[in-house]
């Protein structure tokens, strides 16, 4: 399996902040934060809530 998506949370508990998404796309990670779209240079990937794999079949 490969991680190609994530979701984690931004603030300082879960009753406050939000949650974004980080995708792989194209071998690059990019945040999705609301209307903002970016690169994630250091995605927090031990801090995820939610995450998503894509099975390789080999």
């Amino acid at each position: 399996y490969k991680l190609v998506a994530f979701i984690s949370h931004m603030g300082t508990s879960t009753h406050c902040g939000h949650y974004v998404a980080h995708v792989l796309k194209e071998g690059r990670w990019v945040i999705f934060n609301d209307a903002k779209v970016g690169a994630s240079v250091d995605p927090p990937r031990d801090m995820g809530y939610l995450y998503f794999f894509e099975r390789i079949i080999e």
